[in-house]
């Protein structure tokens, strides 16, 4: 193990260096071995100093092509240094080391064949040709010239040195292409691991091409694709639906859009629960899904409608995601494959959705106003009496300070429906017995905006929309969201605000006991000119026979 670190420090770490770059630096590193090991056996041989000599140059010019190859990361300079070296080096070698007696042919077989592995293309070519030629040139020169081959005192000398140097080969080559193997089984295990996470980031993408990311149903691409490649085929027994969320809007704009994202996913349930595997259901727009079901009759199909609306119900009762429940029109429409198109099917079950819509839309307001409330009391801690005594306090209340008797409905309507918001409030956060921390304290008191919200999108709220938002104003300024004080908080949030206070102090809580009306009266005194308007606490404890315990 303690081998391959070290290699790896010496040809260069892969987020520095291209495979290219590491495996010539493999090539210097041995060119530089084999030098300095020619040079030490021809030593022990006792062959002539100067062969020595050139060998030693020889491992200097490796060592030096390495420094600027591996220190000064000089890629392009060292290739071409080496290539020159190489050309003057050979025949230089050839003459003064004992020709083809020697072990410079096989250096040759050696470099050639790293040369083939380490250059592409035309270098490639040119480094093997010019090995091929050299030797050729050199050995029709020594055959001419027989005198070259010296330094030898015996044949078995000479042999020894073509043993030393069919060994070198031998060893060199099988570590060098060990080594080259290596790498390239690194670089090919890459090229797999990109290719398969590229294989997924395409899977990925084709899939994100063809279905929605919200709720994992196919998309309006995916649903035209299918209306156009099998527009004008038959099929036998083919059905179309056409579904629409009912007020999506009034939820994004209530709610937001978190709340309307976990609608449009509890919708994509009771659409996934109410078809089978023969259906292709689709979200084709905001608030609208299609439906194509293949093989059904005519009273199946009625009998799918009857599902999605039996599926609402039960899953409404499960969900605990959903504030509002969830409510669809739909529509459908049926062919038995002779005279209409998928397209067709899909018009016709789209206008008797919206003639379903229109119909439910004249009750839609009522409908809104009467989930809220329904909601509103299961989220209140004495199931919604805390509205029916509040609307009590509020009546003698506000006559006492002076608002009319023609606005009490307003007002009792106010004391109703002041702590609608608390239906966008989290469960946890709303009923916790303990202290809240920061983050959920500013969620609490989101409830004044999203209360305002819901107000709006009713004509029966709207004219208390305004009182909703600022009924936890502070007298002193200091209350939420708008930081308003004194007489410019409306006199019905000033007045609900003590009504409602005082309710709150004198009901029991699961956590606690309430407390007297006496204690009420005297916590209300400590806070006018703070929490409340002082004059109306005033009114408000005076009552002329109250007996609001």
């Amino acid at each position: 193990m303690q081998v391959g670190v070290e290699w790896h420090k010496l040809i260069g770490d892969e987020a520095q260096f291209s495979i290219e770059h590491r495996l010539l630096n493999i090539v210097l590193i041995f060119g530089f071995i084999i030098a300095v090991w020619s040079g030490v056996t021809n030593y022990l041989l006792d062959l002539d100093s100067l062969l020595v000599l050139t060998c030693l140059i020889g491992g200097v010019i490796m060592a030096g092509l390495y420094y600027l190859s591996f220190v000064r990361r000089k890629y392009a300079v060292t290739v071409f240094l080496l290539i020159s070296a190489v050309f003057i080096i050979t025949p230089v070698s050839w003459i003064l080391n004992g020709g083809v007696s020697g072990s410079i042919p096989f250096y040759i077989i050696l470099f050639s064949s790293v040369a083939a592995n380490v250059f592409s293309g035309y270098k490639r070519i040119v480094v093997i040709a010019y090995f091929i030629i050299i030797s050729g040139v050199l050995l029709f020169f020594e055959y001419k010239h027989p005198f070259i081959i010296v330094g030898y005192s015996s044949n078995v000398e000479r042999y020894i040195d073509i043993f030393i140097g069919l060994a070198t080969i031998l060893i060199a080559n099988t570590v060098v292409f060990v080594i080259i193997l290596k790498h390239y089984n690194k670089e090919h295990e890459r090229a797999k691991k990109y290719l398969a996470q590229s294989q997924a980031a395409q899977e990925s993408l084709l899939y994100f091409s063809y279905h929605d990311a919200l709720t994992g149903l196919y998309n309006r691409t995916y649903f035209e694709k299918e209306v156009t490649d099998f527009g004008h085929q038959r099929e036998s027994g083919i059905g179309v639906f056409a579904v629409d969320i009912d007020r999506l809007k009034f939820i994004n704009d209530t709610l937001g859009h978190e709340q309307g994202d976990a609608t449009l996913v509890h919708a994509a349930k009771v659409l996934q629960a109410s078809f089978g595997e023969n259906s292709t259901i689709a979200r084709i727009g905001g608030d609208e899904f299609a439906i194509i079901v293949r093989g059904v009759t005519r009273n199946g199909m009625e009998a799918m409608y009857k599902r999605i609306h039996d599926t609402i119900q039960i899953e409404n009762k499960k969900s605990v995601e959903i504030a509002i429940p969830l409510e669809m029109s739909i529509g459908y429409a049926y062919s038995i494959g002779i005279d209409k198109s998928k397209r067709d099917l899909l018009r016709e079950a789209d206008n008797k959705m919206y003639r379903e819509k229109l119909y439910r839309k004249a009750g839609t307001e009522g409908s809104i106003i009467h989930t809220v409330k329904n909601m509103l009391s299961a989220r209140d801690y004495d199931t919604g009496v805390h509205g029916d005594r509040l609307q009590n306090l509020i009546a003698s209340f506000a006559i006492a300070a002076g608002i009319p008797g023609s606005a009490i409905a307003d007002i009792q309507l106010f004391a109703e429906f002041h702590d609608v918001g608390k239906i966008g409030i989290p469960d946890r956060i709303l009923h916790k017995s303990g202290p809240l921390s920061q983050e959920e304290r500013e969620q609490i008191q989101r409830h004044c905006e999203i209360g305002y919200r819901i107000a709006q999108a009713s004509s029966d709220l709207l004219p208390i929309a305004d009182w909703i938002l600022k009924h936890h104003e502070w007298w002193n300024g200091e209350g939420y969201p708008l930081g308003i004080k004194g007489e410019t908080i409306p006199l019905e949030c000033r007045i609900v605000a003590i009504a409602d206070a005082y309710d709150a102090m004198v009901s029991d809580r699961p956590y606690r006991k309430g407390i007297s009306h006496e204690a009420a009266s005297e916590e209300l005194k400590r806070c006018a000119g703070t929490q409340f308007d002082p004059a109306l606490v005033r009114i408000f404890t005076m009552i002329k026979g109250c007996n609001l315990s």
